[in-house]
């Protein structure tokens, strides 16, 4: 690896970051398509340096590259991707430092797992896990994790300078140290030069099915229910619809699925299809809102239509992906990189048919309201962190400091330079073969080359190049065509309100959820609007009852301090 001066190095980059776009996986642009996905980046080849030496030298994950392995627990049951079995891209990070992970998934119930560990003090080295879960409260709380600051002191000076100072004001504990690296946490200013400025999972439609049908304008409610119509008139060996599955307010969250969540933006855009939004500020939770009732009763209507069938609406997740992969949805709700990134290559796999990929249909407006969603600038998602059961704590601090690196990014998201991706006008683009191998081998894809899934840690930067770099440019053109829609609500207070598990409220706010779900289901299949309204009512009595506004009150106490928190206070 060629080697330069840092300060050099760091003051070049500083001029063109400050006149180029950043992108990212949970932002936008104003500018065009073209222009807001360069940026230009340093060539994976060049050396990183330390911050406060003006000769060459090395960052501290690059001074031991032994062999060296470490137990990583992943907090999900179903991420049976993370896991190395020799793909691409761990040999390219082993090749770096050394470092091969064991990244261990829990098996059966997710949460028994993770509480019989802690409880036994059978923890492993490292752990990434939900940083707002009190899971995790209660392992930094009981003195169980290391503070990043002390291991980036004594072991990987460079690595405080790399984080954003927006990462460690927010997600600091009350001694004022870091204990986790938060995945997915967007800065100001890459969100507002990002291109995703939400992350709504719209509908999308077969190719050749729209086209048929003459390419309808569909910009409302009513003439989407009318396109439903007229594809179990005129195709009826595929299925007209399928939400984003199943309907489970514990899953998804109180919208109930992520396609309901679509719709809340459309049919209350006032909740920005959160659930829980700001109403005169107050906390108000999104089924208390009559306009996201009518989102379900919207659903409720395409039911009763049989437009969409039971066994759709409560299919598991893994299953909704396969059947989306063979075609048979008509009009489907998905994450969009997932349509272009993975669905449409291996529909044109399976089918060698253009005209089954699926296209985005157009945001429709309901009462000439334009859609609103919650911007993807947030607290993040998960936290890597290093246990003090950690056998070589400094070695893991090290190997954390490669992982939030550019050129760990780089490698987790691309591959290696001049083998699977090349900087082309300042950014990383997969090789011609790789995206064609991608869209003729998607099946055996993930398991060779590994991309975006190894590292098990992601800054949003990076994962906004990386979806750029492998859908088409129709993935771009959508971007650009919904971008207007996101809404920046860092600075509302509406991250981590939920009250404390073991509290009262805590206890309270999950049978609210359990009765929810309960209700929706039976809204969603209600027979008539009378049963559908009775229904509800039914559902907000025994939620009230329950204890629905003592949790309001949690929530708005944790409001305020979200609020003071982001405002430095």
């Amino acid at each position: 690896m060629k080697r330069k001066q840092f300060k050099v190095f760091a003051t070049i980059m500083a001029l063109l970051i400050s006149v180029s776009i950043v992108l990212t996986g949970c932002g936008g642009s104003d500018d065009s398509a073209q222009e807001s996905t360069k940026e230009p980046v340093a060539s994976s080849a060049a050396a990183e340096t330390t911050a406060d030496s003006s000769t060459t030298t090395q960052l501290s994950w690059q001074k031991d590259t032994s062999p060296f392995s470490f137990d990583l627990y992943f907090f999900g049951a179903w991420g049976t991707g993370y896991p190395w079995r020799g793909s691409a891209v761990e040999k390219y990070i082993t090749e770096a430092t050394g470092v091969t992970p064991n990244i261990i998934i829990p098996t059966g119930n997710e949460k028994e797992y993770l509480n019989v560990m802690i409880a036994s003090n059978d923890l492993p080295d490292a752990m990434v896990l939900e940083w707002f879960q009190p899971e995790t409260k209660k392992l930094i709380q009981s003195g169980k994790i290391h503070a990043i600051d002390d291991l980036a002191a004594a072991h990987a000076p460079e690595l405080m300078d790399m984080i954003p100072g927006e990462v460690k004001s927010y997600h600091k504990q009350d001694d004022g140290k870091l204990y986790y690296l938060p995945s997915f946490f967007s800065s100001k200013e890459e969100f507002e030069s990002g291109m995703e400025k939400h992350n709504a999972r719209p509908l999308f439609i077969q190719k050749g099915i729209y086209e048929g049908l003459g390419s309808p304008t569909v910009d409302t409610p009513e003439k989407f229910i009318q396109l439903l119509k007229d594809i179990k008139a005129k195709y009826p060996k595929v299925k007209p619809f399928a939400i984003e599955p199943p309907v489970d307010v514990n899953q998804w969250g109180l919208a109930g699925s992520c396609t309901l969540q679509y719709f809340a933006g459309i049919f209350a855009p006032e909740t920005l299809a959160k659930d829980q939004y700001l109403e005169n500020d107050k906390i108000k939770m999104i089924f208390e809102n009559p306009n996201y009732v009518e989102a379900v009763r919207f659903l409720n209507k395409i039911y009763n239509e049989g437009l969409i069938s039971v066994d759709t609406l409560m299919m598991k997740h893994e299953n909704f992906g396969e059947t989306t992969d063979s075609a048979q949805f008509a009009v489907t709700g998905s994450f969009p990189i997932d349509v272009w990134k993975t669905h449409n290559p291996r529909i044109k796999a399976l089918t060698n048919d253009e005209s089954k990929t699926y296209m985005p249909l157009e945001f429709f407006k309901n009462n000439g309201k334009e859609p609103q969603y919650a911007g993807g600038r947030g607290a993040g998602w998960v936290g890597s962190m290093v246990t003090k059961n950690a056998k070589n704590p400094e070695r893991i601090i090290r190997y954390f400091e490669y992982c939030w690196s550019d050129k760990g990014q780089l490698t987790n998201l691309f591959g290696k330079e001049g083998e699977t991706y090349e900087i082309v006008d300042g950014r990383p683009q997969y090789k011609a073969e790789i995206l064609k191998e991608l869209d003729t081998d998607a099946a055996n894809f993930a398991n060779k080359y590994g991309f975006e899934s190894r590292l098990v840690m992601w800054r949003s930067k990076w994962a906004g190049l990386q979806k750029i770099a492998m859908a088409p440019q129709a993935y771009t053109d959508y971007l650009n065509s919904v971008k207007s829609y996101g809404v920046d609500i860092w600075d509302m207070g509406l991250d981590n309100l939920d009250p404390d598990t073991a509290s009262n409220e805590g206890v309270t706010y999950a049978k609210i959820k359990n009765i929810w779900n309960k209700y929706l289901s039976k809204m969603i299949l209600a027979t008539s609007d009378a049963e559908f309204d009775s229904t509800y009512q039914a559902a907000m009595k025994e939620i009230q009852d329950v204890g629905l506004e003592k949790v309001k009150d949690v929530m708005t106490q944790n409001h305020l301090k979200d609020v003071a928190k982001k405002q430095g206070k």
